[in-house]
């Protein structure tokens, strides 16, 4: 198994891609990837749909 990451220190991102389905991101505050969330809310799988909705809304 393989685990790919980009971190991004000066932004305070971390990417975690896991397989060929997508990817994780964290990031230090909610707000510095709000933006993810409004523009690629479909990407968001159904599994984590609801626990993501609560965080951003």
């Amino acid at each position: 198994m393989i685990f790919i990451y980009f971190i991004n220190l000066s932004k305070k991102k971390i990417f975690h891609l896991y397989d060929d389905r997508g990817c994780d991101v964290l990031a230090s505050s909610k707000e510095s990837i709000r933006f993810l969330y409004e523009e690629y809310n479909n990407w968001i799988l159904d599994y984590d749909r609801e626990e993501i909705d609560l965080l951003f809304k």
